[in-house]
């Protein structure tokens, strides 16, 4: 039997996201692929932090676009956020690579997602929206295509990761005694003034009924520890109320689960069976 060829693999970020990924991709958990490349913005910092791998996975990282795309990988992770998929994103797609998006909030921009969009079906390449710490996503999306009466996420948060956002012209984070939402609206307002709080929400609606008609409520909570997330999706065949608890990675403003849903995209994507289809 002939063996299937690799899918080349390149990475932007190598933070909690990035990193991971390319871990496990050199442990062989990524399905049939092999890394060819890792762009970051400090070589020299992340040759330090990769001390202890081999000298061809040290080899493939650079701070140089053009060393990057050199490569020639098949598919690209974009791990490093809204300003950099921004800065390459539409030029991936361009070049008929694969393109997989952590930074859903992005999207929420709908000229920005169209000219991705756009970009993709021109080259024939695919744009991939990665599911990060939303669950069930695979199945209210499919839901999606029946009747759909009302999704909605309030996301709850220790008063200490608001302190520096905008909820301090919303409520006296300082002063509160219980957990109080301070912002009550849709994911596109939610999005405009949380970004970094916007790519669970933002891929809760472009999977079901879009930002305008997707709910979301921000909640400051000056006793709990940990983010809670609280989803309830209603439609012609079925209803689902979830709660989901993050566990935070190296990056407090990452979830654990984050890489996870990019390292089984891969395997998804390589595999002869795919689970979640």
């Amino acid at each position: 039997m002939k063996s299937k060829k690799k899918l080349k693999v390149g990475i932007i970020g190598l933070g909690a996201i990035g990193q991971y990924v390319a871990n496990s991709v050199e442990k062989g958990e990524g399905g049939n692929t092999e890394i060819v490349a890792l762009l970051c913005r400090d070589k020299a910092k992340y040759l330090t932090i990769n001390a202890d791998k081999s000298e061809h996975f040290q080899s493939l990282i650079t701070d140089s676009s053009e060393a990057f795309f050199a490569a020639q990988p098949d598919i690209v992770i974009e791990a490093a956020g809204q300003e950099t998929l921004a800065q390459y994103g539409v030029k991936i797609l361009e070049k008929g690579m694969d393109l997989v998006v952590s930074s859903i909030g992005l999207f929420t921009n709908d000229d920005i997602l169209k000219q991705f969009i756009d970009t993709a079906e021109q080259s024939g390449a695919r744009l991939l929206l990665s599911s990060g710490a939303l669950p069930a996503v695979d199945w209210m999306s499919a839901a999606s295509l029946s009747k759909v009466n009302d999704v909605s996420i309030a996301q709850t948060k220790p008063v200490n990761s608001w302190k520096g956002t905008p909820a301090e012209q919303f409520v006296d984070l300082e002063s509160i005694t219980e957990p109080t939402c301070f912002f009550e609206g849709t994911a596109r307002e939610s999005a405009s003034l949380f970004p970094k709080s916007s790519n669970i929400s933002a891929m809760l609606a472009l999977a079901t009924v879009g930002l305008d008609a997707t709910k979301v409520k921000l909640i400051a909570d000056p006793i709990a520890p940990v983010m809670f997330t609280d989803i309830e999706f209603d439609s012609d065949v079925g209803r689902l109320q979830t709660r989901w608890q993050g566990v935070p990675s190296t990056t407090p403003s990452t979830s654990a689960d984050v890489p996870l849903t990019i390292v089984k995209a891969l395997k998804n994507l390589t595999s002869s069976v795919c689970y979640g289809a």
